[in-house]
């Protein structure tokens, strides 16, 4: 087997190649979206004034949204437009596994790496989500590269690719600055430990980032301001399993299927950390703590910032590095009993991984046919939709179409099929003869008025939101 190690590099490769295939053929036959795209396919569609200031007004920053913009001649309101591009950054990782992986670490290592990609951990369905994962995966993964490009060699061109991808990086989601911001730490222990005549490098790095991040960094501070004053989730100490092995099992709940596939990938970590120490494989280590110190920093300050706890959608880059880190040291066995079993350990993960991925899948399928069934029943002039909050308006109002559609929010988030009111009682005298259904954001205290008020009957539960019909 180990002779014939670039042939099984060549097979991996080659069934990442087929995975893209069925990345690109799956949203013609199997069409799924959740509340989080519609969201950003509503922001798209919008002029870019308008879609500007609810960029300001959400928890992102505004790179992934840019990039769509780019596309807009092409024509936005097409959703499959929209999951394809998001597709293109497992195109831009294979290319570059093909090159400077291939080159650095050889041929298993880069074919592994991108069969790893395409099949761990919900990863096909992350490529396949109009959101900014997939794109911050490829920075973040480049900056990696580069990070140890600076720690190897020094050199200008390293220095300015990692500032440049730590930028992308931060521009695209505020929790890959996290994991940018941990290989600066990293290269500040090995400056100050080994190589001080290089601090003046890290300055410059440095300084380009924050002076080129400070445009941005003053609306980062009105976002936290803002969302720091809701109510925060907490932190479940049984949540720490999930996280250990996130890299290839991303489901979150405890089934006795669940709890076997999250021990065979502990035990998968155990080996892959055993082999590090072995082989004394620094870039690899590095990058397992990276993904765990990334966690750690993240839960906490989510916390305290923004509203909602961790989700594993943000660790999407970090599972990336870690498949690369397991994928290098893997590639550098020479023992034939062990690169067996971590072979078999790949294998029984990538099939784990796969199963829990359809299921995720049909699920998703499932609910999108139960909901534009509803939607379809109510989408007529004889029904008015009231939303008492702006997500709500965001996510839906391009499926209610035919309906008289009212907000109870602010106005600068809405396009001209929606008349804001914050009278709901007008709404109610004002439509004497209608069906009119409130939809409500799963949120207590925004709902409670509403509840306590109005004879409300729920008909509908999208897990996010209720559709309540209102009874006069």
């Amino acid at each position: 087997m180990y002779e014939k190690r670039d042939l099984l590099g060549l097979l991996f490769f080659g069934v990442g190649i087929i995975t893209l295939f069925f990345m690109f053929i799956s949203p013609l036959t199997n069409a799924f979206i959740h509340v989080d795209e519609y969201w950003t396919y509503t922001l798209v569609n919008l002029p870019i004034r308008n879609a500007l200031t609810v960029i300001v007004h959400d928890v992102h920053p505004p790179l992934y949204y840019g990039i769509l913009f780019l596309f807009t001649p092409f024509g936005l309101d097409n959703l499959y437009l929209l999951k394809v591009l998001s597709i293109v950054p497992y195109i831009l990782i294979m290319v570059v596994s093909a090159t400077k992986i291939r080159e650095d670490y050889g041929l298993l290592t880069a074919g592994l790496f991108v069969f790893c990609l395409g099949v761990m951990s919900d990863f096909f369905v992350e490529f396949l989500t109009i959101r900014m994962y997939s794109w911050g995966l490829f920075f973040v993964l480049m900056a990696f590269i580069y990070y140890n490009e600076v720690v190897t060699h020094w050199d200008k061109r390293s220095w300015v690719l990692l500032t440049l991808f730590t930028l992308l990086s931060a521009y695209t989601q505020y929790f890959f600055g996290i994991t940018c911001a941990l290989m600066y730490l990293l290269i500040l222990y090995e400056i100050l430990t080994k190589h001080r005549d290089k601090l003046s490098q890290f300055k410059k790095s440095l300084i380009a980032v924050i002076v080129l991040y400070a445009p941005w960094g003053i609306v980062f501070v009105y976002q936290i301001l803002k969302e720091t004053a809701g109510t925060h989730e907490g932190f479940q100490l049984a949540d720490i399993l999930h996280y250990l092995v996130c890299f290839a099992i991303k489901s979150e709940d405890f089934r006795p299927q669940m709890i076997a596939y999250k021990l065979i990938a502990f035990a998968f970590l155990i080996f892959i950390l055993v082999l590090i120490y072995k082989k004394q494989e620094k870039f690899s280590s590095a990058g397992i703590f990276l993904m765990y110190a990334t966690i750690a920093v993240g839960i906490l300050s989510l916390m305290f910032s923004f509203e909602n706890t961790m989700r594993m959608r943000y660790l999407v880059p970090v599972m990336g590095i870690f498949w690369l880190s397991a994928s290098i040291v893997i590639g550098k066995i020479k023992d034939y009993k062990l690169l067996v079993i971590a072979l078999l350990f790949v294998m029984v993960l990538a099939a784990a991984s796969l199963s829990i991925t359809t299921e995720d899948i049909n699920s998703r399928l499932t609910f999108n046919e139960e909901k534009a069934t509803f939607l379809d029943s109510i989408n007529n002039n004889s029904t008015v939709v009231v939303f008492n909050s702006d997500y709500g308006y965001r996510i839906l109002h391009t499926d209610l179409n035919k309906t008289k559609i009212y907000s109870l929010g602010d106005t600068y988030f809405y396009s001209d099929d929606a008349q804001v009111c914050k009278d709901f009682d007008k709404i109610l005298k004002d439509n004497p003869d209608k069906n009119i259904y409130l939809v409500n954001w799963k949120n207590t205290d925004r709902n409670k008025k509403y509840e306590d008020s109005y004879n409300l009957t729920e008909v509908y539960d999208g897990k996010h939101y209720t559709f309540n019909l209102v009874k006069t």
